[in-house]
């Protein structure tokens, strides 16, 4: 068992932002998290403290990269401008959350299939997919191999091709989560997937290269910024992790309509 203080970290609302889809509750404090062939069983023991079950080697190797422990995100809030009342709240509201370092293949697939989805959905398309909620994620060589009608009845309608074409496509390029790219040439070759568009290609770059400068634009995050910023955010404040501060500004935007 790992027993670890984090000074910002907060399991729930990292379960609840909208970046990861097969995290199971545990009772009111634990979660079951699959990621890269693997279950972490964590629970929070308190607002700092949280316990792992797990190897020392497995924790240091996995959990603590794909949690991003090793990035100090009170330096993310602390940069914050005072005179940015929206931004300031946002940070207070999404205090704790941390972007995950998923697979890359994980991502890919999951946010193709959240496309004019809502969240149970989405859940219910990836347990089907995977085959229940401690599996392994389904691979891509088996998507590549499933029939479309297969995948329309796990709950994928027309995003059915789109999941199949990138299956193909991550195994004919050979992608791997060792992917080493920068943020424009990988915003391009997403982009360049059938049915993948710019909003899901900065998913894939946030949570599943960890390109912390990927802004993922949703109707949420674009009424924020219309609303906020006359349209525009100001990136040169924050070069290298204004996707950071995009997260917390959904989960804030939607808390603030009961979404969250």
């Amino acid at each position: 068992m790992i027993r670890e203080e984090i000074p910002f970290f907060n399991a729930e609302k990292i379960a609840r932002s909208g970046q990861c889809f097969r995290w199971q509750t545990v009772g009111d404090d634990g979660y079951t998290i699959p990621a890269f062939g693997k279950v972490l069983r964590l629970r929070q023991t308190n607002p700092w403290s949280i316990e792992a079950d797990c190897t020392p080697n497995e924790w240091k190797q996995v959990w603590r990269p794909y949690l991003d422990l090793d990035c100090d995100y009170e330096a993310y809030g602390a940069s914050i401008s005072q005179q940015d009342a929206y931004l300031q709240a946002a940070f207070q509201a999404g205090w704790g959350i941390r972007v995950l370092h998923q697979s890359l293949w994980e991502t890919m697939a999951s946010f193709i299939i959240s496309q004019n989805n809502n969240i149970p959905r989405i859940q219910k398309s990836l347990l089907t997919l995977c085959g229940g909620p401690e599996a392994a994620f389904v691979c891509p060589e088996t998507v590549a191999e499933t029939s479309e009608d297969t995948l329309r009845a796990a709950g994928l309608g027309y995003r059915a091709p789109y999941l199949q074409n990138a299956a193909r496509r991550y195994l004919q390029d050979g992608l791997s989560d060792d992917l080493s790219i920068g943020l424009g040439e990988a915003r391009r070759y997403f982009s360049s997937y059938f049915g993948i568009g710019p909003k899901v290609a900065d998913c894939i770059c946030l949570y599943g290269l960890g390109l912390k400068d990927a802004f993922p634009m949703d109707v949420w995050v674009k009424r924020i910024l219309r609303n906020h910023y006359q349209g525009v955010f100001p990136f040169g404040q924050y070069e290298g992790y204004a996707g950071v501060l995009q997260q917390w500004m959904f989960y804030y935007e939607r808390l603030l309509e009961g979404r969250a």
